[in-house]
């Protein structure tokens, strides 16, 4: 047998009536073993097994491709147990690692890499679902990296779990399908996509080219239709509040940056407070005429707006819950209705919609229209890209039980449908999604590029924009000029901050890097909270001027920047400085918040291909110092707070 067809250590179950809990068993288990090889495929059978049934049999079948990766495919036949099979785990693959190891996360929005648990050289384990795209990998420095996909153009539920052993020298990855349930138990079953893996050398970008090969393939980006109506913005503008606090920045700052286009992506403009009521919105805060008007006045100046909504949230505490909310809602395994308290204030508690709920679509159809109508660009629907890849247990929603992919169909059926009811009123969610990508026209990734801010674990990559690219407007940041985060006048006011110091000069580097990150990695920059003296007063000149020429050296390379492709970003050297990071949301209460501080390059960077051919290198000294950089036998000094574009000559 191929040696890493050896590191497959085959299959476990998770079999259970929900809501008990699951018993695992394995292929360890199985009475019989049989593995016959061709020249096309390796076909391992097992039969028979003590509780799952004599009759009972599973087959794997791997085939090896031209680039050494091998394809497998899973079934069985012959399950006679009472129980369901609600989980197969598949491929199972052990592989050595090292203390300087990393793993790969595709699934979670841009991408991440989790890498302290390998230096700390211990045993530990991590789940979660995949999300964004559908690939992760080990990576190794000296020993081959490990590869693993799961190609399933069809958008079903899916997980994964890896686990260090042995003094973090062994590491098991497991990729977790969902089996739709119906009554009775499937006597038989195959995992409807193929499961790739195998080894290859290099980091998170040659990890993600692997997967580019085939993610750019499929219809999600195929048939993608382009222009994209967002391509022109060079900023966006995440502003909460009442117009007198929103609009006028934006148009100060459409103004100075002049050609670049300004984008305002505009919260709380309800009436009832955040993360509560959903999805009753309507009417705006001020009334529906000077909603309006202050729209009306803000295209006027040039400025693309859109407003919050959530695209899945049902209140669960709100007057409208029983007009359909509780028939819609998201079951949990153990029966209980899926939902979280955003709002740290009044405990609301904000439902997850199934992606099969009618009254529930009906109500966002309405709502969009009504927002369509009062002179809008575009809407922003929280929460689809990120949250709608989930098991719901519901008997009554007409779905199978568990996993199965009506989750994100219904949301695509929700969202064509709005396409169809607004035509040429662009689409935006959060998290970077492929699920969507030919639907939505955007996707804030402020998780992402300002992780630091919100306590994230793991060194988040341009992953998604180095695999899809040119085709979805991907924007964000949570990056805010003087560190102090908006407050809505509708919370208790003994929870406001009672002090606010120069946070800026505290931690001065970590807005112009949250803001410059965003643009190395393909992504249309952010600015949150910004007040017009932010605009105004000497004492933040510097930080608006680097907002401004950010928003211009934006625009000036779209073609490199939002059509162009992104190439290795290897070979750049430069010092590398400690940053400290101001750990603040707008939930954050002072005694929680932290610092966390972080090694980081003093030059970011990223190289870049445009559709022409021609190829550059994009730099940034976000720093307060000059920046010396070295790359591929050229070198400059870049001063503070400031751009370069590197020509790149075959």
């Amino acid at each position: 047998m191929d040696k890493f067809l050896e590191k497959i250590t085959g299959w476990e179950l998770g079999v259970g009536n929900a809501p008990e809990e699951l018993h695992y068993y394995s292929s360890a288990e199985m009475q019989q073993k049989t593995v016959v090889n061709s020249s096309a495929e390796t076909r391992i059978t097992w039969r028979g097994h003590p509780v799952l049934g004599e009759g009972f049999e599973v087959v794997a079948i791997w085939c090896k491709d031209g680039n050494s990766f091998w394809h497998g495919r899973f079934s069985y036949s012959g399950y006679s147990y009472e129980k369901f099979v609600e989980q197969i785990h598949f491929p199972i693959v052990k592989a050595g690692c090292e203390k300087t190891s990393g793993f790969l996360f595709g699934g979670s929005d841009t991408g991440v890499i989790w890498r302290e648990q390998f230096a700390a050289g211990t045993d530990f384990s991590r789940s979660g679902d995949y999300r964004s795209m559908q690939f992760s990998a080990l990576l190794n420095e000296n020993l081959p990296s490990v590869y693993f996909d799961h190609r399933d153009s069809d958008w079903n539920v899916k997980g994964y779990f890896f686990s260090l052993a042995e003094n973090g020298t062994v590491f098991t990855y497991k990729g977790i399908h969902y089996v739709p349930n119906d009554l009775p138990p499937l006597a038989e079953y195959a995992i409807p996509y193929e499961n790739v893996c195998g080894t290859f050398r290099g980091g998170w970008f040659e990890a993600g080219q692997i997967y580019k090969k085939w993610g750019t393939l499929q219809s999600w980006n195929a048939e993608r239709k382009e222009p994209n109506p967002l391509r022109e913005i060079g900023l966006w503008v995440w502003n909460r509040g009442l117009i007198s606090e929103v609009a006028p920045p934006v148009k100060q700052l459409q103004k100075d940056c002049g050609e670049a286009k300004v984008a305002l992506d505009w919260y709380w403009w309800h009436a009832n407070q955040y993360d509560s009521d959903y999805p009753e919105f309507w009417p705006p805060r001020e009334g529906e005429d000077k909603f309006r008007d202050a729209v009306a006045d803000l295209k006027k100046d040039g400025v693309f707006t859109q407003v919050y909504i959530n695209g899945m949230a049902w209140d669960m505490d709100g007057e409208t819950w029983q007009e359909g909310g509780e028939e819609s809602v998201v079951i949990l395994r153990d029966g209980t209705p899926m939902n979280a308290e955003f709002n740290r204030y009044n405990h609301h508690r904000l439902a997850y919609m199934c992606g099969v709920a009618p009254k529930f679509h009906d109500k966002i159809s309405v709502l969009v229209k009504k927002l369509h109508g009062s002179g809008l660009d575009g809407q922003y629907l929280d929460m689809i890209g990120g949250a709608s890849q989930r098991c719901c247990y519901s008997r009554a929603h007409g779905h199978s039980r568990g996993g199965g992919n009506y989750m994100v169909r219904g949301y695509r059926k929700l969202l064509a449908r709005l396409k169809k009811e607004n035509p040429d009123f662009p689409l935006s969610s959060e998290y970077c999604n492929e699920s969507y990508l030919d639907l939505f026209d955007g996707a804030i990734a402020c998780g992402s590029v300002s992780s630091e801010r919100f306590g994230k674990d793991g060194d988040y990559v341009p992953l998604f924009t180095s695999v899809y690219h040119g085709k979805l407007a991907v924007f964000g940041s949570y990056a805010h000029v003087d560190g102090v985060t908006p407050w809505d006048p509708l919370w208790p006011p003994e929870d406001r901050w009672q002090e606010e110091k120069e946070w800026h000069k505290l931690y001065p580097e970590q807005f112009p890097l949250e803001l410059s990150r965003a643009v190395v990695w393909g992504i249309q920059p952010m600015v949150c909270n910004l007040t017009l003296c932010h605009c105004q007063e000497p004492e933040f000149a510097g930080l608006y001027r680097f907002i401004i020429d950010t928003a211009k050296f934006y625009h000036a390379n779209r073609e490199y920047l939002f059509d162009g492709t992104m190439l290795s970003p290897d070979g750049f050297k430069c010092d590398e400085r400690e940053v400290e990071f101001m750990v603040r949301t707008i939930f954050t209460k002072k005694e929680n918040s932290r610092i966390i501080k972080k090694a980081v390059p003093a030059v970011l960077h990223s190289c870049w291909q445009a559709p022409s051919g021609e190829k550059v290198l994009f730099a940034v000294n976000y720093t307060g110092a000059k920046q010396r950089w070295e790359y591929l036998g050229k070198s400059g000094v870049l001063m503070p707070q400031s751009w370069l574009k590197q020509d790149l000559a075959d």
